[in-house]
């Protein structure tokens, strides 16, 4: 397991440096200039242009912007982005909401998504099936701003349970933006979950515990669910990156100050040492994720070896 992990903290290494280079050069490769519209309504003075391409490195190559950024990242420094503030006290900032977020979302699909879909697999066929197979397609057909926007509407303004708004980023006011982001996530969990422990279900290993004498309730806890849940836990330790990531849609909803909204707008300002510095957080969360996820495989089946 040692070895497992340490080949695994070293993998992630290239995985760092070609995220970077590769946000930097689509950035670099995007149209307009950083400059634009810093200085109001009219275009910015050819000394102030100068002096803000030298203080960024904007006048040397990308290739030389990208040395020197990575010159800094190893010594922990993540830049300073086109404000004049620092991208880690930005980050510090914001990574909290976003994290608190999307625990809230991941929380809500493990649990309301492996629930629905180990009753639709036991009931195949049945009533409870069939209502949450409706249910999930009605989920996947709805764009996120359209569930985020009704549930505003009925939750927030005609029942009054939510807040409307989470610009504090309380635990509280983070709940209905948490439904929101998990609502898609919940759909697929459901479905993956039903399929999976359908499948096994009809496996001779089960047949064999019940012929046995063990009860069917036991036979699916101890048997048939834990060799089910492994793709499951797979999509979802996979989902929790792209939460973090895709939460755009959803902070700018409720007007979460969060890592989605930070994202965006070091896009629409060409700033791509905040750009970078935010990403490069996001994949760093990821695969520390992902390798959660491969050491949790032996716990659900200990025949998986990670030698």
């Amino acid at each position: 397991m040692g070895k497992f992990i340490v080949r695994r903290l070293l993998q992630m290494i290239p995985v760092i440096l070609g995220t970077t280079f590769l946000i930097f050069m689509m950035v670099y490769a995007l149209p307009g200039d950083p400059t634009d519209g810093r200085c109001g309504q009219r275009p910015c003075p050819p000394q102030y242009v100068e002096a803000f391409r030298r203080e960024y490195n904007l006048d040397k190559p990308v290739i030389v912007q990208y040395l020197l950024y990575l010159a800094k990242l190893l010594t922990g420094d993540f830049g300073t982005a086109y404000n004049g503030k620092t991208v880690l006290h930005e980050l510090s900032i914001r990574y909290p909401v976003t994290i608190k977020l999307a625990l809230i979302a991941i929380a809500i699909e493990a649990v309301i998504g492996i629930a629905a879909g180990i009753l639709a697999a036991i009931r195949k066929g049945k009533f409870i099936d069939n209502l949450v197979t409706v249910s999930t397609l009605l989920l996947i057909s709805f764009p996120v701003f359209v569930i985020g926007g009704l549930c505003q509407l009925v939750f927030g303004l005609q029942l009054g349970w939510f807040p409307v708004t989470a610009t504090e980023g309380t635990w509280e006011q983070l709940v209905l933006p948490g439904i929101v982001l998990a609502s898609l996530s919940v759909a697929y969990t459901a479905r993956l979950t039903r399929t999976s422990l359908v499948e096994n279900l009809r496996a001779d290993y089960v047949r064999t515990a019940r012929a046995k004498g063990l009860t069917v309730p036991r036979t699916i806890a101890v048997h048939a669910l834990r060799n089910s849940l492994i793709p499951v836990v797979t999509y979802i330790g996979a989902s929790f990156g792209a939460l973090m990531g895709g939460a755009i849609v959803t902070e700018r909803i409720f007007n979460i100050n969060g890592i989605g909204g930070y994202i965006y707008k070091s896009i629409h300002d060409r700033d791509g040492t905040a750009l970078v510095g935010t990403v490069l957080c996001l994949v760093v969360v990821y695969l520390v994720v992902n390798l959660l996820v491969d050491i949790l495989y032996g716990v659900l089946d200990p025949r998986m070896s990670h030698d």
